[in-house]
């Protein structure tokens, strides 16, 4: 309390802080640990899910309200997990727009006042940050490129902007900020944030969240993270049930967020396919179509080349449009793990005739897929497998695009002996038998 009476700005900051407490307790709870930090590297306010970032500038310039909203929007980035979510394919700046948008239509529907000016629409109601950025970059590609404008006045880092990159200008002023905010110190060379986002004056930004050596989290640290949030989120709700206080709740839509898995379906199946591809040959999966000689070879999964098949549920539940965009992501990852050819089977209760007439389609590596347009019957998930067998096809591996609505015969997991991805849009499709492949959930 010493320090926040001597910085009045901070103090400023603490009571909207408890004002937000009053009337948010859960979003309060999720923020009320966050050390108070001085920064130059935003020009707002900023979070990396363990601090509270602020420009002194900024906070003078504002009153009272707009602080308790900053507080509300930092503690939504946080429920959210935006700190840790940022994919691989979005850039800083897109991904906190993208994550603007629905922690303000939050703030909105909470009836809080938003500043002027604040990204707010409401077509992305309903969308995940990942959908809105992924909407924001084919925007940003079909954009005319404009070329690039000659320097002026030859003097590196002039112009507005120029000190938010977190790696120029700023490092000298970040030399003079010490102890700032609640006994946390100032220095931002320690803040853990390389790469704040030039030019975006938005009331709070998000930053990735990073290890001790300021590296962003990956693997277990990540999965840890993730899983000690959703946590406290779900704790936080608990407690504001029991307070039975304030008029800003943390309703169900937030705390299923919370509790859901936050990993992008893109993100997820580029990381299945890498596997699939990237190994190392093993005997512990022998190559089965060698057994029969009594020759126990290595699968050679994970080397390169090979076959990829996606099998594509036209049991009519299934949308066109659906089919053409999870083609599309798969169009953009083959440039990765570069199969020699993919495979391309129609099923619904049976397997539906390719482009040439054959039993599948097939498109080397330079080939864009093509989903056809083909409606079906009912819903069979074997007919795929047995296909892959019966033509000798020796997949690295086989994704199987449903919406889950049906159930894997027995035996059909003896013909598989490749890693196998279901990409559902509905739910996790059940088996009679023995169970097998990953499964993950799409969002489009």
């Amino acid at each position: 309390m010493y320090i926040a009476l001597q910085d009045p700005e901070v103090a400023r900051l603490m009571k909207a802080r408890s004002r937000l407490g009053s009337r948010a307790p859960g979003y309060a709870a999720i923020v009320f640990g966050l050390p108070i930090i001085e920064t130059h590297r935003t020009q707002t306010l900023a979070t990396d899910g363990t601090s509270f970032f602020f420009n002194r500038a900024y906070v003078q310039s504002i009153p009272d309200d707009e602080l308790m909203f900053g507080w509300f929007h930092e503690g939504g980035h946080k429920i959210l997990c935006h700190h840790l979510r940022r994919p691989s394919w979005c850039s800083a700046r897109i991904w906190n727009i993208s994550c603007d948008h629905p922690v303000n239509i939050l703030a909105s529907k909470a009836r809080l006042k938003l500043p002027d000016g604040v990204l707010c629409d409401w077509k992305y109601d309903g969308m995940t940050a990942e959908q809105i950025a992924r909407l924001l970059v084919k925007e940003q590609k079909a954009q005319p490129q404009q070329p690039p404008q000659p320097p002026q006045g030859g003097n590196e880092g002039e112009g507005e902007g120029q000190g938010g990159s977190g790696a120029g200008d700023d490092t000298d002023d970040d030399q003079d900020q010490d102890d700032d905010g609640e006994g946390q110190g100032g220095d931002d060379a320690d803040d853990g944030q390389g790469d704040a986002v030039p030019d975006f004056d938005q009331p709070g930004e998000v930053w990735d969240a990073v290890d001790d050596e300021g590296k962003r989290l990956t693997g277990n640290p990540l999965a840890e993270a993730e899983e000690t949030l959703r946590r406290d989120v779900i704790v936080a709700a608990m407690a504001e049930k029991a307070a039975g206080s304030g008029t800003i709740t943390l309703d169900d839509g937030v705390v299923d967020a919370a509790k859901a898995a936050t990993v992008d379906w893109v993100e997820a199946m580029a990381d299945f396919l890498n596997r699939a591809y990237a190994g190392e040959p093993t005997l512990a999966k022998p190559a089965r179509r060698h057994l029969w000689e009594g020759n126990y070879f290595p699968s050679m999964q994970g080397v390169g080349g090979g076959d990829l098949v996606i099998a594509i549920d036209t049991s009519g539940s299934v949308s066109q449009d659906e089919a053409e965009q999870f083609a599309s992501e798969i169009d953009a990852i083959r440039e990765m793990i570069k199969p020699d050819r993919t495979c391309v089977i129609y099923c619904d209760s049976h397997i539906q005739k390719g482009r040439d007439g054959q039993s599948y389609d097939v498109f080397d590596s330079y080939e864009d897929i093509e989903v056809r347009r083909i409606s079906g019957g009912g819903t069979r998930f074997d007919p795929p497998f047995h296909l892959v067998d019966q033509e000798g096809l020796e997949p690295h591996a086989l994704i199987y695009f449903t919406d889950g609505y049906a159930a894997v015969e027995e035996r059909t997991a003896d013909v598989v002996d490749y890693p196998v991805l279901w990409a559902t849009t509905g739910v996790e499709p059940s088996f009679r038998g023995q169970e097998f492949g990953e499964v993950i959930t799409l969002t489009m």
